[in-house]
Formats: structure tokens, C-alpha cells, sequence
């Protein structure tokens, strides 16, 4: 039976020696020969952290965000349309208009003269 030789690093000592990558002006390759660890473990140990860092502070579900919507807008109103109107109405009354008109105020008016 051969004794191994392959070294067994704990959590803590994995995240010491990847939060070690993360000061400024160091790199992988300077930290793993350091710690005497080949980079591309190093890499792994990285992205091992960031998955493991990543899923513990993700929510399981969707996060609420409150939505706040403005208040809709008045409608539209008709297009104003452009002309002469002349209306003769019994008992002599006549009404004429010139110019845009809104077909809403002259419905109110007929009715208004009509109403009489």
C-alpha cells in the first residue's frame, strides 16, 4: 500500500487561498505558485465559490418588485373637423358655424336648441 500524495484542503483553507486571487494586482498564477497548487485548480476552486456564493443568495422564487403605473390618460378626443355647418331649426332658428367644431359640442348644442 502507497501513502497519497494528493493533498486535502479544507473550505476554509479553499477560500482563503481564492479570496487571495481577488487582490488588486495579484493573479491566479501568482497565488497558486505561492500555495504550490496548479492554477487551473485554483480556476476551479474559483467558479466552485462563485456557484456555491451564487445559489446561496439567490431566492428560490422570483423577488416582488413593486410596480407603480401612472394614471391613464383621458382618451382621445375626436379629430376636429374643418368646414361650414349651417342648421335651420323650425320656428326661424338658425345656427352656423365656421371654422373646427368638436362633433361632441354640437351634438350638445342641437340638443340644447332642439330641447326648447
Amino acid at each position: 500500500m502507497t501513502a497519497s500524495t494528493r493533498r486535502v484542503w479544507s473550505v476554509e483553507e479553499k477560500r482563503a487561498i481564492v479570496a487571495e486571487t481577488e487582490a488588486p494586482g495579484t493573479t491566479v498564477s501568482m497565488v497558486a505558485r505561492r500555495h504550490n497548487v496548479h492554477s487551473s485548480l485554483l480556476f476551479r476552486w474559483r467558479r466552485d465559490a462563485f456557484v456555491t456564493d451564487r445559489a446561496a443568495g439567490s431566492p428560490s422564487q422570483p423577488a416582488f418588485i413593486p410596480l407603480a403605473l401612472p394614471c391613464p390618460a383621458d382618451p382621445p378626443r375626436p379629430a376636429l373637423t374643418v368646414g361650414t355647418i349651417e342648421i335651420e331649426l323650425a320656428g326661424g332658428h338658425r345656427l352656423r358655424t365656421e371654422g373646427a367644431i368638436d362633433a361632441a359640442v354640437l351634438r350638445s348644442l342641437i340638443k340644447a336648441l332642439v330641447g326648447r
